[in-house]
């Protein structure tokens, strides 16, 4: 007993940590009422801080704090809606929030009905790192999808003929 006692304990003493990889992710969801879409995007301060810090200029901030007007500027340039012709569509922001280690961004789609045809790409943070993944997720209508955005993944159709569309 004494002898399994110490192998095991020299076992743990000579292993070595395990690494965590850090998840690199937005989720944006995509809903829909009578004036049109509205788009709700949560992600990391930390990465988010540095992504817009970077898109500015700017050194990132040790607190992951972020200026709401050059946070709005790197989001519109990331985000990008268009109709199913491919006209770009007008965001405009309806608030941000810091809720401790995220900060969620609200942003109302002009000119959009909410049956219009909705295409979007989403390349937020992906010029910090190679594995960001973005999720979208469309809630319209009683319908439901999921789409995942990489680096370098084009827009594509979320809403179509008034419910989201496949993926």
């Amino acid at each position: 007993m004494k002898r399994v006692a110490v192998v095991l304990l020299m076992s743990l003493a000579l292993a070595s940590p395990a690494r965590a990889h850090a998840i690199h992710t937005t989720h944006t969801t995509v809903t829909a009422d009578a004036q049109g879409y509205t788009l709700t995007v949560r992600a990391f301060a930390d990465d988010l801080s540095a992504s817009v810090a970077r898109f500015s200029g700017r050194t990132p901030p040790a607190d992951s704090s972020v200026r709401v007007p050059e946070l709005v500027a790197y989001a519109t340039a990331r985000l990008t809606p268009t109709t199913a012709a491919g006209k770009p569509l007008i965001m405009q922001s309806c608030g941000v929030k810091r809720m401790q280690d995220a900060y969620v961004l609200c942003f109302r789609l002009v000119t959009a009905t909410r049956t219009a045809p909705l295409r979007l790409g989403n390349q937020m943070l992906s010029e910090l790192h190679a594995d960001q993944v973005n999720i979208v997720q469309c809630d319209v209508a009683g319908s439901r999808r999921t789409n995942l955005f990489t680096r370098g993944r084009a827009a594509t159709a979320i809403v179509e003929r008034g419910v989201c569309a496949a993926s």
